[in-house]
């Protein structure tokens, strides 16, 4: 069994959206606690900070790529969301 998580924050913007500071603060928090052997013990935490779409979709993809039931996957985001009718 492995323990891995991908943090995304996303604190800039194209134009419409305020940028987020505390996204950043928020993945380095997330950080600290899973990788912290008594909390955590995760045995991988990637932090990805202001991705573009590619490096997003990779990052998610390696997350999940070749892995077992037992493994332990957290996928986590930090940044603006949009909600649409669907």
């Amino acid at each position: 069994m492995v323990k891995v998580a991908l943090l995304v924050g996303v604190s800039q913007y194209q134009k419409g959206f305020h940028p987020l500071p505390s996204a950043l603060k928020d993945v380095a928090g997330m950080e600290r606690v899973l990788c912290h052997a008594k909390i955590g013990g995760f045995d991988q935490v990637i932090p990805l900070i202001n991705p573009n779409r590619q490096q997003l979709e990779m990052a998610i993809f390696n997350l999940f790529y070749n892995r077992g039931a037992e493994d332990l996957l957290l996928f986590y985001f930090s940044g603006h969301g949009i909600k649409d009718q669907d």
